[in-house]
């Protein structure tokens, strides 16, 4: 039986593919086996939204080569898409470079997934391609312009696989899901979607991946308010709380209205986690810019934040922009986020401490402490003391201390 090896970085939208590619191949008759393992056929699928990421994507096809020099290495993704030929000249010994459009290919011919492995939570893209251009991101030239939603009945079949299977978690994405569905006929949104699931909310809880924030409906708020099944927890991108910044790199928002929709979530869903990305050294940021973000980030008090420094994209608008900010000042701004992450992070948790709440408890335990480890609803990451029984399941569980970006918590009784 030949031998494959998958390894995938990025996006949730790129896991999603790469179990696609995964059943599809051992459907073939293909045995899977460890990247670090020899095997026949070795598949990359890489990322592209930084330049660290093109780094990390050049590591795994070098590692591919070490591991099996003889194997057949594909390599596809985001950064395939952007510097497929680059990419050839550089390692020569690629025997296949596949795009991402041809990648769906591929994808689009096999069936839905049964499962998702490595992970006790699935995702399921129901959503394809971005047309809001914003001036530092390239994923409409690697993704595509025109939005491709998933028909509701696919992502609803695919979902009962997951959850016959034993997930209890689905996360749904894509790579704009606030997008979903304007492409459909008849035109549907991510709300109508949510209600066409309802009838499985005994099996499974749902979460949202990111969405942009001028394309969260009121609707879509309201119907999480009222439907305990869908967890409280928003990943909106924020990447600047200063309103020159944001228009520079072309956001559809400014502060205030950022501001003004955490408001009216948190006014309905008190519970509500909100977590969010946030970008230091676009071209043009100046102190005074930085701190605005910084106030910002203090003031509305995020659960949890992905701060990442500007990379330069090659085909977006911001590659060219004038005004570079100096790496060791983008390093210095990034650690001054991450600190005020922490204690954000730190309060949202205390706000907790003592309540009991629903925990889905992940298979593997936590390697530090040997300890079982889970997410809560809303996005609270928790170890807890418990026997192998608890594992893929959802346990209630009481919130005791807070220590270092997570929750302690015991089984409640």
């Amino acid at each position: 039986m030949s031998k494959i090896a998958l390894a995938t970085l990025g996006c949730k939208i790129n896991q999603y593919e790469t179990q696609v590619l995964r059943e599809y191949f051992i459907q073939a008759g293909f045995e899977e086996v460890s990247f670090r393992e020899k095997a026949d056929l070795y598949i990359v699928n890489t990322c592209s939204v930084t330049q660290r990421a093109d780094q990390k994507s050049e590591e795994l096809i070098r590692k591919a080569k070490k591991n099996g020099d003889l194997a057949y290495l594909i390599v596809t993704g985001c950064y395939a898409e952007a510097e497929g030929n680059r990419l050839k000249k550089k390692f020569p010994y690629i025997d296949l470079i596949v795009g991402n459009e041809e990648k769906s290919n591929i994808i689009s011919s096999a069936t839905p997934i049964q499962r998702f492995n490595g992970h006790t939570r699935a995702f399921v893209k129901i959503e394809d391609g971005c047309n809001q251009f914003c001036a530092y991101c390239r994923i409409p030239y690697v993704r595509g312009d025109v939005v491709r939603s998933r028909p509701p009945d696919e992502i609803l079949i695919e979902i009962e696989n997951l959850a016959q299977n034993g997930f209890k978690e689905i996360v749904l994405a894509g790579v704009n899901l606030g997008l979903y569905g304007r492409d459909l006929n008849p035109q549907i949104g991510l709300t109508d979607l949510l209600k066409k699931a309802e009838y499985l909310k005994e099996k499974i809880r749902i979460r949202l991946s990111s969405l942009e924030p001028h394309l969260l409906s009121p609707e879509l708020i309201d119907l999480m308010a009222e439907s305990p099944w869908i967890c409280p927890h928003f990943h909106l991108p924020l990447q600047s709380g200063d309103e020159e910044i944001l228009e520079r790199m072309e956001r559809k928002y400014t502060p205030h209205q950022y501001k003004e929709l955490v408001r009216k979530i948190r006014g309905k869903i008190p519970s509500m986690a909100i977590t969010s990305d946030v970008m230091v050294g676009f071209p043009g940021e100046r102190e005074s810019h930085f701190n605005n973000t910084y106030q910002f980030l203090q003031d509305l008090g995020f659960s949890r934040l992905h701060i990442f420094r500007f990379s330069p994209r090659t085909g977006t608008k911001a590659y060219s922009m004038q005004s570079r900010v100096d790496e060791k000042t983008k390093k210095r701004r990034s650690k001054l986020l991450r600190d005020l992450a922490k204690n954000l992070s730190r309060d949202f948790i205390s706000q907790f401490l003592g309540k009991t709440l629903r925990v889905l408890v992940e298979d593997k335990r936590d390697p530090e402490t040997g300890l079982l480890t889970g997410y809560t609803d809303n996005y609270i990451r928790v170890l807890l003391e418990g026997e192998e029984e608890l594992r893929n399941k959802l346990v209630r569980v009481r919130l005791t201390k807070v220590k270092d970006g997570l929750a302690m918590g015991k089984v409640a009784v």
